[in-house]
Parts: structure tokens; sequence; C-alpha cells
């Protein structure tokens, strides 16, 4: 009985697994079917959607008019893809049409428009009036400053120059000590309000509420709240804004707002300087890349500069010059380098060559002065280089009298070459080489030279010097807002004020900075002064913003200002190669080196001379 009772439990047992199994078969079948079909739905969403000015939200952003609950074919959508896709090709293409009729406004503003950078200029232009967020991304030096500002000025001066609206572009560069009430609202001193303050519009608040375009430079460069707080305000339309002593008060998106970001890839050896943009904030904008010229473009853009720049001799050397950029760039593996070479180097050259300066002089101050002696001889194997002779190698006069030698006349001609053609200098080389100290001279004698060309009358203190440390904040060189201090004046209420930094007043009355120990500085220094080292296109462009001075936001650059720095030959690969790029990089080699009795006798003989110099500290009797 027991045996039967057994037997009647394995069976019912043994149908209840197949059962169970029968049933799970068919639930995975169920759920296969239903992911299939929730996958077809899925693809048959997807759409294009063709941002035009008709598809623009009032708040500025596209807008999908389609039914998205609407199931349509896989042929269909391909279909419509390829339909929109050609659109936009035929819209791109008949900006290009205009660009290329208004070449010589580009020409003007001194850029060369070639195939590609066409191309780059018409994207940019179409996303800009379709009120499309933009990120431009490339290397160092492949123009995506000059492109963003000079597609604005298109934009102004060209296709709405009938409008009554200002759409001026607005500029702000990033740095990791930007604070979002830079971009916001922020206190300032008032002399004329009770209670001496006022609050002062940052530069992003102003586009975003008065619908101004925005160039947000170095966007990787932000600490992470900033980023969150402008992808808050784009997803939003609404940016909430709260002073001190005041409720949360809300603004809206104006309709012409537009944001166009730049940034360097997060490579090299200073990759770990930048922030990585999420998926989530990269999502809102519209990516155009700028990658290295090719060779073909470089030579389009170095026979257009020189045109632009009324070039009248032989433009073989045009096409040499391209081919020796080129051919040394690879030959040093720098295209990832800190010291790599960029069209800022190619507009050098030109400048100096429409100037009639030393071919040969020209060429090795701006390629190759930045490397070691060993380098430069390797230079002169070059077909370019081989039938140019140098100039003589001798001190000017107005430079101060030191210990003359070979090693030296090179550094100094180099970077008075520099300071000469409207470039600024990186002085570099070992510990106790001597650099700050020739970088004072090369400052004093600049603007000794400058003096003596304009019949001006010799000023004092026409130079600083500032010794970068790790604690060294941008607000050191700028200026910051301070409290004001007591005063015997009873009409003054001002309680806060901009006192500006030594750098200010450089650049305001045409001073010769020196930065010794650069590379010691924190990076945002370096960052925060690339607007300010930008080659500018004419005099209209001549300005430095200063988003630290709510008074003030821009301030004239004066046309003497230079700056010099010094850096350990060492440790400039650490540095930005964004702020490395915008200088000549001259090597100052050791001095010392083969030294025979008379150069020993003299440089002893110099010393001597030099401390009898020193002024004598009267004893008090």
């Amino acid at each position: 009985m027991q045996k039967k009772t057994k037997k009647k439990n394995k069976k019912l047992q043994q149908n209840n697994n197949k059962i169970k199994n029968e049933v799970k078969k068919d639930i995975k079948k169920e759920n296969k079917k239903e992911s299939e079909v929730q996958k077809s739905e899925y693809i048959t969403n997807i759409h294009i959607i063709k941002p035009n000015i008709q598809s623009i939200n009032k708040n500025g952003f596209l807008k999908d008019n389609q039914d998205t609950g609407q199931k349509v074919s896989t042929e269909q959508f391909i279909l419509e893809a390829e339909q929109k896709i050609k659109n936009e090709f035929d819209i791109l293409e008949e900006n290009k049409k205009k660009l290329r009729e208004n070449e010589e406004f580009f020409n003007k503003m001194g850029y060369v428009l070639t195939d590609k950078s066409c191309e780059r200029m018409a994207m940019l232009i179409h996303y800009i009036l379709s009120g499309i967020p933009v990120l431009l991304e490339g290397p160092t030096g492949t123009s995506k400053t000059r492109t963003t500002l000079i597609a604005c000025e298109y934009i102004t001066q060209i296709l709405n120059k009938d409008s009554e609206f200002d759409d001026s572009l607005l500029r702000f560069n990033l740095s990791a000590e930007t604070k979002i009430d830079d971009l916001l609202v922020k206190f300032t001193g008032d002399n004329t309000s009770a209670s001496g303050l006022k609050v002062e519009e940052g530069q992003f608040f102003r586009a975003y509420t008065k619908g101004h375009k925005i160039l947000l430079d170095e966007i990787n460069l932000a600490p992470r709240e900033v980023l969150e707080c402008i992808q808050q305000a784009l997803d939003s339309k609404v940016l909430s804004v709260e002073s001190s002593g005041k409720i949360l008060k809300k603004y809206k998106m104006n309709k012409n707002f537009g944001i166009i970001a730049t940034q360097n890839p997060n490579k090299g050896a200073f990759a770990n300087k930048r922030q990585e943009l999420g998926i989530g904030f990269l999502s809102r904008f519209q990516k155009i890349n700028f990658p290295n010229f090719t060779k073909e473009e470089l030579i389009d853009i170095t026979k257009g500069l020189a045109k632009q720049n009324n070039y009248k001799g032989n433009e073989d050397i045009l096409t040499d010059i391209v081919s020796f950029h080129m051919d040394w760039q690879e030959e040093t593996n720098l295209v990832d380098d800190v010291q790599c070479f960029t069209i800022r180097e190619i507009e050098g050259v030109i400048r100096a060559l429409v100037e009639d300066k030393n071919k040969y002089d020209t060429i090795m101050t701006v390629y190759g002065a930045r490397y070691p002696k060993k380098m430069k001889e390797k230079l002169k194997n070059y077909k370019t280089l081989k039938t140019l002779q140098p100039s003589k190698l001798t001190l000017p006069e107005e430079f101060p009298s030191c210990y003359s030698n070979n090693n030296l006349c090179e550094a100094v001609s180099s970077i008075l070459f520099s300071l000469r053609n409207e470039r600024n200098a990186i002085i570099v080389g070992e510990d106790e080489s001597g650099i700050t100290q020739v970088a004072r001279w090369c400052a004093e004698c600049f603007n000794k030279m400058i003096n003596k060309k304009e019949n001006a009358e010799k000023k004092k203190n026409n130079n600083c010097i500032c010794l970068c440390t790790k604690n060294l904040q941008c607000s050191d060189l700028i200026g910051q807002i301070k409290p004001c201090p007591k005063s015997d004046d009873a009409e003054s209420n001002e309680i806060l004020k901009f006192i500006p930094g030594f750098l200010v007043e450089a650049i305001k009355t045409g001073k010769t900075v020196v930065l010794d120990c650069i590379n010691e500085a924190n990076a945002t220094v370096g960052e925060r002064l690339n607007g300010l080292l930008d080659k500018k296109n004419n005099a209209e462009e001549e300005y430095f913003d200063l988003p630290e001075n709510t008074e003030e936001l821009r301030i004239k650059i004066h046309k003497n200002f230079r700056m010099i720095c010094t850096c350990n030959i060492n440790k400039i690969k650490d540095m930005s190669p964004a702020f490395v790029n915008r200088f000549d990089v001259i090597v100052l080699e050791n001095q010392m080196e083969n030294l025979n009795d008379n150069n020993l006798s003299e440089l002893i003989t110099n010393m001597f001379v030099s401390f009898t110099r020193i002024p004598q500290i009267k004893k008090k009797s």
C-alpha cells in the first residue's frame, strides 16, 4: 500500500514539474515576443529632427512636431531619414555658398576660408541661428575661438545688419577658480547707494536673460558645480537666482539666447587638469570637431594670410615654410607635445617676412629657439635654411653691460625678435642658468628701444616682475573686489570696490611683465590669460575681457604691452599646451661652456666692473 502511494506521489510530482517547465517555456516565449515588439516600436519611433528656424521652440531649442506614438515601417523611416539628411546637406551647401560670396569680409578679419574651414564656419553659423548649443572641440591652435568670434561678427554685420536687436557676443574664460556667482550675479560697491552695495549681473546671466550669444572658453576647466548650473539652466529654461537677503527669483531664458563652448581634448600630460564632461552634459550640445590642419589646408591658409598681409616676396618660400613646418613637427614627434606647432607659428613667420626681417632669424626664432643646441643643428639640414644667412650675433646697445657670449647673444636676439614681432616669449633653461636675469634685462632693453623709436621720454619702472608660486591666484594678477577702507569723505557710501592687480595696470599702460617661474603657478593662472595672449584681428578687438570688474568689463590692450615668462626646461612639459602655444619658447644654453682663458678673463673683469657700480651704503657718523 505504501509502495503504491509513493509511486503515485512520484508520478504526480513528475507531472507537476513537467507542467511548470512548460509554463516557463510559454512565459519565455511571450517575453521574447513582447521584447521584439517593444524593440520594433522603439526602432520605428526614431526620427530625424531638422534643425531649422521653423522647428525651434520659443525658448530657442529644438522642438519635435512628430507624433512619437505613430508607427512607421522601416522602409518609410529610412526614406524619411535619407530625405532629411539630404535637406541638411543642401542647407549646409547653401550656407557655404553665401560665405564664399562674402569672402572679402573674412579677409578683412584675417580669416582664410579654405574648403574645410568654410564647412566648419557654415555649420557653426547654422547652429547659432537655429538656437542650438554648440561645442567646439579640437587641439590648441586650430582656431576654435577665432572661428566663433568671426562667425558672430558675420551674423551681426552681414546677416542681421538691419536688425535693431543687440545680438553682440559676450565672452567668458572659464577656469578652476570660476564660481557660480561669476556667471550669475554678485555684490559690488556703489557710491550712490545708501547701503554702499549693488548687485551686478554676470556675463552668463546677461546673455541668458537679454538674448545675447555667449562664448564659454575652456569649458572643461570649469568646476563641476558650474557645469551643473549651466546644464540645469539649459534643461529647465529657467535661471533661479538667490541673492543674500532676497527671495529666490526665477528668470526665463530669452528666445535669442545662444551658447557656444570650446574645449581642448582631455589627453596628454595636462589631461588631469581638465574635467571629463559627462554624457548628460554633452548631450545638450551639437559638437563640431576642429582637427589638426592637413598640409594642403596649411598651404592654402599660408598663401591666404600672405595675400591678406600684402606679402610681395617669392611664394615658393611659403610652400617651403609649410613643408618645413610639417616635416619638423613629424621629425620631433610634436603632434601631442606641449610645444606642438600650430597656425600661430606660421602667422608669426609671415608677419616677420612682410616686415622684411631676416628669414633665417625668423624661422630659427619661431621654430628652432625652443630646442637645445643639438636639435638646432639638425634643423639647419633642411633645404629651406641652407641658402639663408643669420644676422650677426651682437647684444644691442640698449642692453645692459654684461659678459657677452654666443649662447646669451642667441637667446637675447630671439627674445627681442619675438617682442618686436608683437609676440611674447617664454625663456627656458636649467636651474641657475640666469633665465630670470636675462628676462629682466630683455624687458628693460625692449622698453628702451620702444621709447627711442617713439621719441618718448624715459619712463621709470616701465616693467614689473612677479615671482610665481603654487599659491599664486588669478586675482593676484588681475585684481579682485575688496572692502573699501574707511574714508573721511562723508559722501562716499561705497563698501566694496574692485582693486586692479599689477597686470591690469601693465596692460593699460604698455609695460613689459616678467612672470618668473611660471611653471610653479597653478594651471588656472595660465588658462585665464589665454584670451589676453590671443592674436587680435583689428584695433576693435584689442581688448582684454575683465568679468571680475563689473564696472569695466573689458580694458584696452596697449600696443606696447608684452609678457616674458621663465620656466625650468624640464618642467615645461607639465604646463598647459594652450598657454605655452601662445608664446615663442626660447632656450638659454649654459653660458659657461667652452670658456677659454680670454673668456674667463672677460667674465671676471665684467664681474668686478658690475660690483663697482653697486651703490655703497654710507656709514652713519
